[in-house]
């Protein structure tokens, strides 16, 4: 540098690294206490093969998703190991390198007011910090699809090096295509949106581009279709269902922290927007359009797939367009004097580290996840009770998992591993499975609802239990604590036949006494439904959701006979819910009696969406045949209010 010359730093410069050190902050935060999800323990369960073909054969090809992540995976583990803070850095770093590139294509477009925004917005989302920590091909997607438009742009509309741009543009093409599924078509969407805009200086350099970025995604086409023709995570079998008519609402909610105050800022800067627009409206309109395009038509083609084919829309599946909507929405600023840009800037900053701190609980729901808890929660209380010896302890962590976590905290145990995707053991089993056991104390760690009942037949005392997110884990004995633990019940009610409450409607002429203490409800092929439990969801469910549990005496006198324990919720003629329990898969209790367990999960927002929702419980006896039943229980606890709480409002 000659002298006299000097480097000045500007007001952009500045916000620009508070943005992004903010950014690296918000992501890096507690780094080697940050945990693997589900996804990420399953795509490295599947990086243990000996060749790079046998990888994508066993461990690639079957995942849904394009093979680059896994490819990338199964190299990266290679060479670094499988340690949290390994894996995770170069996703944490696409995450920051993102906003980044986001800023500059805002820039480009319109000017580094808007470029400003939208990274300080990006910097604090939960949205695009979660999927930053997780080494799953999302981030990386949004990363390439970014400086895919970038490149685009450049090659499009700038003066620089064509060749640079057009080899940017292709390459970035590419790694979206094999990165994940809605990146390749978001490349597609890209790529065809450039014919609108080349000349006759580019127009072939673009072709040729084009056509070399679908020739370099050729290999990958066999596996596109298989993946295709399997399906995805929805429809028959799978777990995500069809979204409703507002996802699309839910999903800005869910980018806004679910906040009133993040609300409130982004009405007030749309405001201010208004106000503040930049006078080459027109000019710039052009970029507009493409923004929010880009943003609907990838969302459309997702929803539409869901409803039509299978289901596939999740707020992952359209984070590499997530931008551009931030871009569209704050486009008509002009450039902001300096106090006006630092104070929005610093304002976003502000509102969104508290709102994610403190309304979503990032650092706390995120940092504790299933199989990592459910083996640190044993642990904890294997210490206190003297070792596993003294317990019985089944928990749904499947193998790779259990050896990663037992290698980690260099502790190991003895448990059942429960298998909720294969062979689920009937009631009738698991009771029988546990009424063998001789143990003081049963730790037990997500399973079925019914089946934590069932535990608390035998061990009725709750010694301590954990919730977070997507998992509920439990120590129960069958000794009485000292300090009681309790669980928090907010309703209950029993039905013995005898005494009854005003919630049942009942046929009392069918009430038959073995004993003045003793009466039973019998029902004879006449009679298809039972006394029956009626009342309005607002009596029971306040402020959060609730588990109903609910058991039932059953007596048949016919092998034959199957009733069902039925849980129904109604809004007048619509069916929210419905759920059985099958007779044939009762505990047994002996004397040719038997107790049907049923439990189910109500969140609080179904409330909020039916109003004047109804419940009604009762035993189907749908092939109507001699029964009996006796003792019926209902009682509603407080759900785990982190249950779904990275992706829904926390109760």
């Amino acid at each position: 540098m000659s002298e006299g010359t000097k480097t000045k730093i500007t007001t952009d410069t500045i916000l620009l690294f508070l943005i992004l050190l903010f950014a690296s902050i918000l992501r890096f935060w507690n780094f080697s206490q940050m945990p693997y999800m589900h996804d990420e323990l399953s795509a490295l369960a599947r990086t243990d093969f000996g060749s790079l073909s046998e990888l994508i054969a066993k461990g690639a090809r079957v995942d849904g998703h394009p093979i680059g992540v896994q490819v990338f995976l199964f190299y990266w583990t290679k060479v670094f190991g499988y340690n949290e803070m390994v894996v995770k850095t170069p996703f944490i770093i696409c995450g920051i390198l993102s906003i980044y590139i986001a800023y500059k294509i805002a820039k480009k477009w319109f000017n580094s007011s808007v470029g400003l925004i939208v990274a300080a917005f990006m910097s604090t989302m939960q949205y695009m910090i979660m999927y930053s920590q997780i080494a799953r091909p999302y981030v990386s997607g949004l990363f390439f699809s970014l400086l895919m438009v970038w490149c685009w742009s450049n090659y499009l509309m700038g003066s620089e090096s064509k060749k640079k741009w057009l080899t940017g543009l292709v390459l970035s093409a590419v790694f979206c295509a094999y990165d994940h599924h809605f990146a390749l078509l978001f490349a597609g969407l890209v790529g065809v949106t450039g014919f609108f805009f080349i000349n006759k200086s580019n127009w072939k350099g673009y072709v040729v581009g084009f056509l070399g970025a679908i020739i370099l995604y050729i290999p990958h086409i066999g596996i596109f279709f298989f993946q295709l023709s399997k399906g995805g995570v929805g429809g028959e079998g799978g777990w995500l269902s069809k979204p409703d008519s507002d996802w699309l609402l839910v999903l800005l909610r869910y980018a806004f922290h679910f906040s009133f105050w993040m609300y409130a800022l982004v009405l007030s800067i749309l405001i201010l927007s208004i106000f503040k627009r930049a006078k080459d409206i027109q000019l710039k309109q052009k970029f507009r359009i493409i923004s929010i395009l880009w943003f609907l038509i990838v969302f459309a083609i997702g929803y539409l797939y869901s409803i039509k084919i299978n289901p596939v829309l999740q707020v992952s599946t359209v984070i590499f367009v997530f931008p551009f909507f931030l871009i569209f929405i704050f486009s008509l600023f002009e450039e902001l004097g300096k106090k006006l840009k630092i104070t929005i800037v610093a304002t976003i900053l502000i509102f969104g580290t508290t709102t994610l701190l403190f309304s979503r609980k990032h650092f706390d729901v995120f940092y504790h996840q299933p199989y990592q808890q459910q083996i640190v929660f044993t642990n904890a209380v294997l210490d206190k009770i003297g070792g596993s010896k003294n317990a019985t302890i089944e928990l749904f962590v499947p193998p790779f998992f259990k050896e990663y976590y037992f290698k980690k905290y260099d502790k190991k145990f003895d448990f059942i591993y429960y298998n909720g995707f294969d062979e689920i053991p009937s009631q009738k089993a698991f009771g029988a499975f546990v009424n063998a056991q001789t143990t003081n104390f049963f730790i037990a760690g997500n399973l079925p609802l019914e089946y934590v009942e069932i535990i608390r037949e035998k061990y009725p005392f709750l010694v301590n239990k954990e919730e977070g997110f997507t998992y509920s884990v439990y120590c129960y004995s069958n000794q009485k604590q000292t300090p009681k633990t309790s669980e928090n019940i907010v309703f209950t009610d029993t039905n013995d036949f005898n005494n009854t409450s005003s919630y049942w409607n009942q046929d009392v002429s069918i009430i038959n006494k073995e004993s003045p203490a003793n009466e039973f409800y019998y029902m004879d092929s006449t009679k298809e439904y039972s006394a029956t439990f009626v009342a309005n969801l607002r009596d029971i469910i306040k402020e959060h959701g609730v588990i109903f549990n609910i058991n039932v005496t059953v007596e048949s006198y016919k092998k034959e006979s199957n009733p069902t324990l039925v849980f129904t919720v109604n809004d007048g003629e619509e069916s929210l819910f419905w759920s059985g329990s099958e007779y044939k898969n009762a505990v047994a209790t002996g004397l040719d009696k038997s107790k049907l367990f049923l439990s189910y999960m109500v969140n609080s927002s179904v409330l909020k969406k039916h109003p004047n929702a109804e419940v009604k419980i009762y035993v189907w006896n749908k092939d109507k045949t001699a029964i009996a039943i006796d003792d019926f229980n209902i009682e509603a606890v407080i759900s785990n209010p982190l249950i779904y709480g990275l992706y829904e409002p926390i109760e």
